[in-house]
């Protein structure tokens, strides 16, 4: 069965598969956008650097002075309520540290002696809606799936928090600006960045400044949720294309298929193979060759059937001829009589013979022609060479030709030769007695021209249709009958079809408009 059950084409399904593998491959490539991800990274610190140095040339107008430069704390009351304005502004959790590395402020405790109200961000109102809430899932999933192992130090905060918990801190401390990061327990990223608070160019104390990878990783997924609308959208095209290739390239080829899946002699010749004229692409080329493909096949069929009509027509005759001079010479016993039926017998096995022979060659041609390869060479030589081998004892063919021209074809040597060999005897066999036979060999632009001649009593008019038929025979009047099995010329033009070339025959007239001979002209294509 061929295939009619399925409803999905397997063509269909490749196309899918193919162009949806491509989006994939996209869509994979957003969860390992590393460069935009430290790009991020990189513009977070530089704005926790800016605030920091922000904060620390505030923070250090406001310090009090003293004799013991290890003992200057912030005391002032201008000095805490700048420091509360600032971290009340901030975005970021900022940690005061006095250089004893004690800790003086916290953004999420208390400022000074003043406490602080912690605020908490509500979630917005507005609703999700179901492509991004799908969205978040499937990243979600995925992200567990692909998480790679974190090489950073796990964040940790004491309850009462001293500059040497943090190294950037005490960094800062001794003067050195100093960024740091961490991972948090939850899996995201902390920032901290330590800048030195100086007054009058003496270091008397470190600001932290602290941030986590929300905003960073809410940026990363924002990116994402746009690509992956990009995708869906791209998806959904995709498959409208595949769809639309599926119906206007697997369904005339199914059709295609199926009206040569049908194909069996024994149903006769109703095959009808669908045409899509309208098309102008190469489904309406691919139509147009199966229907020439098949009509090939039906005209072989009708020359196969055709030639085995004509062999037993030509073998029937010398059968028959046989038949009855074994019949006669079984009858009398005249001794003369039986001498001469007994010359019959013998020409009919020989024209037996002929026959099979050339009916064998005939019969083996084309699958000799698509078996043998074909080659470019020059058709000169094989002219000359056919030529040379009939001249070996006496002259009889005379050979002109034009110098200094191009007559490469491309074709079979052998073959052709055959060509030149059937069209020379049949000269021969036709030609006045001690007439040479003339070939010319000629090149236009795009042929190469070969002209056989003979002094022959030339065609009869209502014989040029019948010439290179099969079997057909007409011979000289002083040849002995059953000499030509009548395939010579029909095997030059089943050569010359092979070799895409056209023969054509023609009378020759002498001054005075009488026929002198006939000339075969051979056209083959030359090779440019």
């Amino acid at each position: 069965m061929f295939r009619n059950k399925l409803t999905i084409s397997p063509l269909l399904l490749r196309l899918l598969t193919l162009n949806i593998l491509a989006l994939f491959f996209l869509l994979g490539g957003l969860f390992s956008i590393d460069r935009y991800q430290q790009t991020l990274e990189e513009n977070e610190f530089k704005k926790l650097e800016d605030e920091g140095r922000i904060l620390s040339q505030a923070i250090g107008r406001t310090i009090l002075p003293t004799d013991d430069l290890r003992s200057q704390v912030i005391i002032t009351r201008e000095a805490q309520e700048t420091i509360s304005y600032l971290l009340n502004q901030s975005r970021v959790r900022i940690r005061l540290f006095s250089y004893q590395g004690d800790l003086l402020a916290d953004s999420e405790r208390s400022v000074g002696y003043q406490t602080r109200v912690k605020s908490i961000k509500l979630p917005s109102l507005q609703e999700k809606n179901f492509f991004r809430i799908f969205f978040e899932k499937i990243y979600s999933y995925i992200s567990l799936l692909i998480v790679k192992t974190s090489k950073l130090s796990i964040y940790k905060e004491n309850t009462l928090q001293q500059a040497e918990d943090y190294e950037e801190v005490l960094k800062a401390l001794y003067g050195e600006e100093t960024r740091f990061l961490r991972q948090l327990e939850n899996g995201k990223k902390m920032f901290s960045v330590a800048i030195p608070v100086q007054s009058y160019k003496k270091i008397s104390g470190a600001i932290m400044l602290t941030l986590d990878s929300s905003n960073i990783e809410n940026k990363l997924k924002d990116f994402r949720f746009e690509v992956f609308k990009i995708f869906f959208l791209a998806l959904f095209l995709t498959i409208c294309v595949s769809i639309y290739l599926s119906v206007n390239i697997v369904r005339p080829i199914r059709k295609l298929a199926t009206a040569t899946r049908n194909i069996n002699p024994s149903d006769g010749r109703k095959i009808s193979v669908p045409q899509f004229t309208d098309r102008k692409d190469e489904i309406n080329e691919l139509a147009f060759s199966i229907k020439e493909m098949l009509n090939s096949i039906w005209n072989r069929m009708d020359a196969i059937e055709n030639f085995a009509a004509d062999v037993a027509h030509e073998i029937k005759n010398p059968l028959t001829s046989l038949k009855s001079a074994v019949e006669v010479a079984n009858k009398t016993r005249n001794r003369k009589q039986l001498n001469k039926l007994s010359k019959v017998i013998n020409q009919d096995i020989q024209r037996l013979d002929r026959l099979v022979t050339d009916i064998s060659n005939a019969s083996r041609l084309d699958a000799e022609l698509s078996r043998e390869g074909m080659k470019n060479f020059n058709i000169r030589k094989v002219l000359e060479g056919t030529i040379n081998f009939y001249n070996r004892d006496k002259k009889k063919i005379i050979f002109n030709f034009e110098k200094n021209l191009n007559y490469s074809i491309h074709g079979n040597k052998q073959r052709l030769s055959q060509v030149f060999s059937n069209l020379i005897d049949n000269a021969l066999s036709f030609n006045k007695q001690n007439a040479k036979i003339e070939v010319l060999l000629k090149s236009n632009k795009n042929n190469v021209i070969i002209e056989i001649m003979d002094f022959g009593p030339g065609i009869h008019v209502s014989d040029f249709n019948k010439i290179f038929e099969r079997f057909y025979t007409e011979r000289p009047s002083n040849e002995k009958f059953g000499e030509h099995s009548g395939l010579g010329l029909s095997i030059v033009k089943q050569i010359l079809e092979v070799h895409k070339g056209i023969i054509t025959a023609e009378n020759r007239l002498d001054k005075n408009k009488k026929i002198c001979g006939a000339k075969f002209i051979v056209t083959l294509k030359k090779i440019i």
